[in-house]
């Protein structure tokens, strides 16, 4: 009796069960669907930082010797032996190649006997002159005496002048038939393919008993290297690139071959001729480098990154904080008014925030100055003093709505003048370093950008407008606007009222999903 009475009981609780779980089911439903599941999504934060960022302008090139010469030969004629192999080692005026040099012995035996005959017949036209010039002095005895008529002297006279043009040419034949001589004998040492440098067989384009032949241009018999202690990359980097890059920055770069090893070179030219491919535009910047225990062959690719800066210890964002806007279109009006400069400030306000700017962008140059002049304390209160005095001369600086370029061209002048009211107070080794700065030597002035950023505030997005610096692939530099500690919205919101607007205009009623969208 007991036993059918547990289990009336159980059949009892099964519809109770069964009706709590529709119930469960049917609150995750409406939640789902009805209101949404972007509505309670958090938002993605990451904390400013301090740490490295390094700009850098990605390329490839080919990894070349910084200078190449290509043995040729001048002469024709089938090569009797060669030397050298590749990889070895010349000096300059080495035997790299013979060819066959019978036909340019024989070409000296004939020139030579060419100068022989040459010679002979200037002797021979030298005693024929003095043979006429015998004659016209007998002659002329005769004419002063009465003996000889005028049409007897002018033959003689004739005669003896034939006879000194004879003696010209002949004198002339023998030059040229010298010089004939002296071209076989060239030709001759010429069949020695020599080195002209010192360095490395990188190419080796003929073997023994192969015919030479120098009709129209040197053919090119041997590639050599001066020194593959040091090689150069020609890299091609792109026109939007090419304005960062200048003499002098640091690069590094990998090979195929040692994937995981960095080499280290330094910008050396930058080629002002563009070339086009395809409508792209690119130029070719030359990179050198060393070559430790010559690992570095000629011909590999160089996969390079040239540093065009590089800081250390700043504070930095992640690169996601900028490509963040906020779904309510209230907030984002708000950042687009702050970006558009809708929240400037007017009047003494906008002026007050004008000299602040000034004043901390000379006191950052006289700390850039008193750095690279080494500038003692009372020089530096000394460029305090010029730099103030320059920047009142020359009036508000631009307010943040101006172009950079109009910002740095005003920081310029100020410099320029500063640095002239300072330059009585330097010594000699100072003004020198002055002189070069002038020149171009200093480090260029650092280009800033202005932008909006994303920060969570009583757990509501708001926009703050920040000055950027230096960026790469993940992070950005703070130059003002934030510190490091705050938190910056990188992702994820409310985003259940942008999407029953997506729906709305797709037709479909708010609240519910549309299959396929």
């Amino acid at each position: 009796m007991a036993a059918m009475w547990a289990a009336a009981r159980r059949n009892m609780a099964k519809p109770w069960a069964i009706a709590l779980g529709l119930v469960v089911l049917g609150l995750v439903a409406w939640a789902l669907f009805f209101r949404g599941d972007g509505d309670r999504a958090p938002y993605q934060t990451a904390e400013v930082d301090r740490g490295r960022i390094t700009q850098v302008v990605s390329a490839t090139g080919k990894l070349e010797p910084l200078v190449t010469v290509n043995v040729g030969s001048t002469v024709s004629g089938p090569v009797q032996a060669v030397e050298v192999d590749f990889n070895s080692t010349v000096r300059a005026g080495q035997v790299l190649a013979r060819l066959d040099p019978e036909t340019f012995r024989q070409r000296v035996v004939q020139a030579q006997a060419q100068v022989a005959s040459a010679r002979a017949s200037l002797q021979q036209a030298q005693a024929n002159r003095a043979q006429a010039a015998a004659e016209f002095q007998r002659y002329q005895r005769l004419s002063d005496e009465g003996f000889a008529s005028d049409q007897l002297m002018l033959q003689q006279r004739t005669a003896r002048d034939a006879a000194d043009a004879s003696v010209n040419a002949a004198r002339a034949s023998v030059a040229q038939a010298e010089a004939a001589l002296a071209q076989a004998r060239v030709d001759l040492e010429r069949s020695i393919i020599r080195a002209p440098i010192d360095g490395v067989v990188v190419d080796r384009q003929v073997d023994p008993g192969q015919s030479v032949a120098a009709s129209f241009q040197a053919p090119t018999l041997f590639l050599i290297a001066q020194d593959l202690s040091r090689l150069q990359a020609n890299i091609t980097v792109d026109e939007a690139d090419i304005g960062n890059v200048r003499e002098g920055l640091p690069v590094r770069f990998t090979v195929d071959a040692y994937p995981d090893q960095e080499f280290d070179g330094v910008v050396s030219q930058v080629r002002q001729q563009g070339v086009d491919t395809n409508g792209v535009v690119s130029y070719t910047v030359v990179v050198q480098a060393d070559n430790p225990g010559r690992r570095l062959l000629p011909g590999m690719t160089a996969n390079a990154e040239i540093v065009v800066a590089e800081t250390q210890e700043v504070a930095r964002l992640p690169n996601a904080a900028l490509r963040f806007r906020p779904g309510d279109p209230a907030l984002a009006a708000r950042g687009q008014a702050l970006t558009s400069g809708g929240a400037q400030q007017s009047g003494a306000g906008e002026a007050r925030a004008q000299s602040t700017r000034g004043g901390r962008s000379g006191g950052q140059a006289v700390e850039r100055i008193a750095s690279q002049l080494d500038l003692s304390d009372a020089q530096r209160a000394q460029a305090q003093e010029a730099f103030r005095a320059a920047m009142t001369e020359a009036g508000p600086p631009p307010g943040q709505d101006a172009a950079p370029g109009e910002r740095r061209a005003f920081m310029r002048r100020v410099r320029q003048d500063a640095l002239a009211r300072l330059e009585s107070v330097l010594t000699d080794a100072q003004k020198a370093r002055l002189q070069e700065m002038h020149s171009g030597a200093a480090e260029a002035e650092p280009q800033t950008r202005r932008a909006v950023v994303w920060v969570l505030r009583n757990g509501a997005p708001a926009p703050v407008g920040v000055t950027l610096g230096v960026a790469d692939q993940s992070h950005t530099q703070i130059v003002s606007g934030l510190d490091a500690g705050d938190q910056v919205i990188i992702g994820g919101g409310p985003e259940g009222d942008a999407r029953q607007r997506q729906q709305q205009q797709r037709g479909g009623p708010p609240g519910m999903r549309i299959r396929g969208a």
